[in-house]
């Protein structure tokens, strides 16, 4: 392994997306404005999240494009936040953490998401979304798709990549309205998503891990441990004296490449162009790598104003009894 490996995690396109949205608050305020919440106080009671946070959260997704603010009283003036064309953008990304959190987390009432969706086009039938190559319109696995290095590609720095990992874990608790609750600990953080993104370009042994990422010994023992424990890395020794272990995806590990995939193909068409390390060629078409979430029913893109879900009753964060809609 090299810093040619590093340059890779770091520099492409996922990464950039993680630096903006890998963040546990981040990513519940979302939720919510899919859900069709625009108000401070009905975010920061979903969430969960203390004022200060989320009005600084609120104001960076302001500030990134991804929100825009509404007035809608003047006296005292107070504002909505209300999703712009780039913040609905992420739609797809978001159908795929709910299909993969309904899929993988459990019961999906206790997840806080909607149990099943409804495609509303003119036919009208239940939607299961699914990622797809844009060209060849094939369902996307991790297995059928080739990295090719860009030899000409600036070099990441190791000094960016700690700053972009530098972020504290907050596991979320069981108790009161905490949606996502199984995926969040690992897209609510940034070094578990690094991990992740290693182990997609083939990274597995510790000293790999730890070299490559500049992780601290007992932050990368963590999220290694959070990972084996939530079944998305297998452990396996592969020496006995002393004892070593590598740590490989498994099918659940494979299944969140899709949702990744969605996340980078927001960053190609949202975010400044930049010169990435490594292109992404789908070896069924041959093509290099474009995704797309379609209704598996009608193989029609997914928009958001074309999804509709069933009414939720839940506790709230505070305890109290809610309902989402």
């Amino acid at each position: 392994m090299s810093m040619q490996v590093t340059n890779q995690i770091l520099s492409n396109p996922v990464a950039r997306g993680l630096n903006i949205l890998g963040d546990r608050w981040t990513i519940l305020i979302l939720r919510e404005a899919f859900l069709g919440q625009h108000r401070f106080e009905a975010f920061r009671t979903h969430t969960g999240a203390s004022r200060g946070t989320l009005s600084k959260r609120l104001e960076s997704l302001v500030f990134l494009g991804i929100l825009y603010k509404n007035p809608y009283q003047t006296a005292p003036l107070r504002f909505e936040y209300r999703l712009t064309d780039k913040g609905l953008g992420l739609y797809p990304w978001a159908l795929l953490i709910w299909q993969w959190e309904h899929q993988w987390g459990g019961d999906a009432k206790e997840a806080g998401v909607p149990s099943q969706l409804y495609h509303a086009t003119a036919s009208g039938h239940l939607l299961k979304p699914i990622s797809v190559c844009r060209h060849c319109r094939e369902p996307l696995h991790l297995d059928d798709v080739e990295r090719v290095v860009n030899e000409n590609a600036e070099p990441a720095s190791a000094k960016d990549l700690k700053a972009f990992g530098n972020q504290r874990r907050i596991r979320v608790e069981s108790s009161g309205d905490q949606p996502l609750a199984h995926i969040i600990d690992i897209i609510g953080d940034r070094w578990t998503l690094l991990l992740l993104a290693a182990a997609f370009i083939g990274l597995r042994r510790y000293d790999d891990f730890r070299q490559q990422l500049g992780v601290a010994t007992n932050i990368l023992a963590d999220r290694l441990k959070l990972l084996v424990e939530m079944e998305v890395f297998s452990r396996h020794e592969y020496q006995s004296n002393p004892p070593r272990f590598e740590y490989q995806l498994t099918e659940k590990g494979k299944s969140l490449y899709p949702q990744t995939m969605a996340l980078r193909q927001w960053v190609l068409e949202w975010l400044p162009k930049v010169s990435h390390p490594f292109k992404l060629v789908h070896r069924t078409c041959g093509v290099e790598l474009a995704t797309e979430v379609i209704c598996e029913a009608c193989d029609e893109p997914v928009l958001a104003n074309e999804v509709r879900f069933a009414k939720l009753v839940y506790s709230d964060a505070r305890g109290a009894a809610g309902s989402r809609r």
